[in-house]
């Protein structure tokens, strides 16, 4: 049996002899994915993309075994990279010594939700670029919704963005962190979706190996149209069978689109549905927030991510 050796790595730096004391609540919930991973007969390490040498070797790492973490600053040469590190600098481009858990060019197009809409702009908004604010002047005037929504090409977190109307919208000033932007029609869910909520949302779906394997809907503050979790938004676990079937279809085509382009990516999806009914994918998420302990489709989740490495490992044997 080939003793494989699989990393989770992060951007942290490497010190101390806890790698994961920056996940807070959902940490049960990675130390089970870990476990699982050893079940597979493999070797495990937490990561930190700071040590990372090239061709598949860290200076540092933190092996786990036991239900423990040992730290070590001897070099490991991994076989299997399951990327939780934020941003596009990592993984480098173009290195195949190691099997990525996302490859570079699928997080770049996460990222970049220009990029995103040139791909899969059927399933999205009317999306238009803005190079500069005083673009705004020329493109405002193109879209066909009363109100627009301005946000960074890159953001995250629904940091630096605008939801109004397109007289204000005029006005609005980019933040300087922020080098370029994207508009959007607005897309209005206060009408909710059926058996799931009454209102305004954003229904987030997790794909691994092309399938559904969990959803949550996410409800903005009163008041608010923000429903990130940074942004005051409370989410709830979502049973996939209650999803409407023409969310459902756009999954599919989108999960067998990516599996074959992307060398099947673990990512989600979030959905609105407008008055019309017409579902909206409003991005792509190539780092999947983990769900809680208690939540149903936990174990779901975690076995077709284990699932996932196995078969890009086989591959790779193979």
């Amino acid at each position: 049996m080939v003793n494989f050796k699989i990393g989770v790595v992060f951007s942290k730096e490497f010190s101390g002899n806890d790698p994961l004391g920056h996940i807070g609540v959902k940490l049960p919930v990675y130390l089970r994915l870990l476990e699982l991973c050893r079940k597979e007969g493999w070797e495990v390490y937490v990561l930190t993309r700071k040590t990372y040498e090239g061709n598949g070797i860290f200076a540092g790492s933190w092996k786990f075994d036991k239900g423990r973490f040992r730290r070590t600053v001897k070099p490991v040469k991994i076989d299997l990279v399951y990327d939780r590190s934020a941003g596009v600098k990592f993984p480098p481009a173009n290195d195949e010594s190691v099997i990525w858990v996302n490859r570079l060019d699928f997080k770049i197009l996460a990222w970049d939700k220009w990029k995103a809409y040139r791909q899969i702009g059927k399933y999205m908004p009317k999306t238009f670029w803005v190079k500069k604010e005083g673009d705004l002047a020329d493109i405002l005037p193109k879209i066909e919704t009363e109100w627009v929504v301005l946000k960074p090409y890159n953001g995250l977190k629904g940091f630096g963005v605008f939801i109004g109307p397109k007289e204000k919208a005029a006005g609005f000033k980019f933040e300087k962190r922020y080098k370029y932007y994207i508009a959007q029609e607005f897309v209005d869910t206060s009408a909710g979706i059926a058996n799931i909520t009454p209102g305004m949302h954003d229904l987030r779906i997790a794909i691994v190996n092309a399938k559904a394997v969990w959803s949550h809907v996410r409800v903005p503050e009163k008041g608010s149209f923000m429903a990130n979790a940074a942004q005051g938004g409370t989410l709830t676990e979502v049973d996939y069978s209650q999803v409407p079937e023409s969310i459902k279809k756009i999954v599919g085509e989108i999960a067998e689109r990516f599996l074959i382009g992307y060398d099947n990516p673990a990512y989600s999806l979030d959905f609105g549905i407008g008055k019309d009914g017409i579902p909206k994918i409003f991005e792509i998420n190539d780092q999947i927030g983990f769900p809680k302990w208690e939540m149903k489709q936990r174990d779901v989740f975690l076995k077709e991510l284990v699932y996932n490495f196995a078969r890009k490992l086989n591959d790779r044997k193979n």
